[in-house]
């Protein structure tokens, strides 16, 4: 097979590096890309120790050969550190620092043993790779499996390359054996190069774009005044909700909740101290609601609280600790003359496979307008409206 020597080798790898950079770099200029400007930084610091390994015999080896590995070596700790942030993993700092410390033992101590220096750094930059393909290995089942199998392969062929080209050495019977001399085995190390530069870029790439898509899907069901969960991600959960309680033939409760007076507010205040409320309201509800309790703001000022696993006289309870929570607020400091209160409907259902609980949200709707032509600043209970049996109550 024809055989590729270092130099054309590297060069290829510097400007194809140096494309990825500048790419990437435009690519990820939002600071939101979770530790894209390490993963760069990492393809800069490697660029730099390019020139370096060519200049050897020119400079002396003992700065070519030295500074070269330990920039090498540095730009897999960058690498591992735009992981870490990505996937918001936390290490100590020595852990960055041990591999370029090994390194400087290596490649300072045997500087004069080109097949021990050449084996042990092979070894250490395998070890480096191995590691960053474990970190992504790591995250299976938080992203697409096919884009983390050719993310973490890409430094599985790295990891392949450097233990070849350390095979070759220790295979060696010269004295001092070039660990890039000519062959087909250095030929095979450097050409592995090119598809584990793709599937790292490749691999990075789509997995920052499978985590903005999954961001973009959040932001959709978020409600961007109050940072709670808006009608349509209410809907998901309310239907998750349902077909959970369908499973385990268990209760399910449902406030809604309306804020009595509300318009009154945004007509004497403005609506700009109208959104204050809200926004203060929905952080007195999140603090009083259980674990497992869904909170939404489902439009203007009403607000839905989904209870998984709650009967009805858990959910009356519930319903009356959120009302006198909002009634006994210091509505004052906010700028309001009078008290704020709220009226809450609710409803029950007991999941079962026959039943899919269809009247359930309009039974509690039911029971917020029956509240609200009553007395308001109360909690009514779809159940106490027909003393019939209802299918909430089958």
């Amino acid at each position: 097979m024809p055989q590729l020597d270092f130099y054309t080798a590297t060069v290829i790898y510097f400007c194809s590096n140096s494309c990825i950079a500048v790419m990437l770099a435009l690519a990820f200029s939002d600071r939101r890309a979770r530790g894209a400007r390490l993963w760069i930084a990492g393809i800069m610091v490697q660029l730099a120790s390019a020139p370096l390994f060519l200049l050897r015999g020119i400079i002396a080896d003992s700065l070519s050969i030295l500074l070269a590995n330990l920039l090498f070596c540095l730009s897999w700790s960058c690498y591992l550190a735009s992981l870490d942030a990505f996937f918001g993993l936390r290490r100590r700092p020595w852990i960055y620092a041990a591999p370029l410390l090994l390194a400087l033992v290596i490649f300072g101590v045997y500087m004069d043993d080109s097949r021990t220096r050449t084996i042990l750094g092979n070894g250490l930059f395998a070890l480096q790779s191995l590691a960053l393909a474990a970190v992504i290995l790591g995250q299976w089942g938080r992203y697409r499996g096919r884009i983390t199998a050719l993310f973490a392969m890409g430094y599985v062929l790295a990891a392949v390359a450097c233990l070849l080209r350390a095979a070759v050495v220790m295979q060696s019977t010269e004295p001092f054996p070039n660990p890039f001399a000519p062959g087909p085995a250095q030929t095979a190390s450097l050409l592995l190069s090119v598809p584990s530069l793709l599937a790292c870029t490749l691999g990075f790439v789509l997995l920052h774009r499978e985590r903005m898509e999954a961001e973009f899907r959040r932001l959709a069901d978020i409600d961007h005044l109050t940072g709670l969960t808006n009608r349509r991600g209410f809907e998901k959960n309310f239907a998750a909700a349902l077909a959970q309680a369908a499973a385990d033939h268990s209760w399910t409760s449902l406030a809604l909740l309306d804020l009595d007076h509300f318009k009154a507010i945004n007509d004497q205040l403005g609506h700009a101290a109208g959104d204050v409320v809200l926004v203060e309201l929905g952080r007195i509800l999140t603090r009083e609601l259980g674990h497992g309790d869904q909170l939404a703001r489902i439009g203007g000022d009403e607000f839905c609280v989904v209870m998984p696993h709650t009967p009805p006289e858990r959910a009356d309870a519930l319903a009356e600790r959120l009302r006198r929570a909002v009634a006994g607020h210091d509505w004052q400091a906010y700028g309001l003359t009078k008290p704020l209160t709220a009226t809450i409907g609710l409803s029950s259902h007991r999941g079962s496979r026959e039943d899919g609980g269809t009247d359930f949200l309009r039974l509690a709707d039911m029971a917020l307008l029956a509240a609200k032509d009553e007395a308001r600043n109360t909690v009514v209970h779809a159940s106490t409206l027909d003393p019939r049996p209802t299918p909430a109550e089958a």
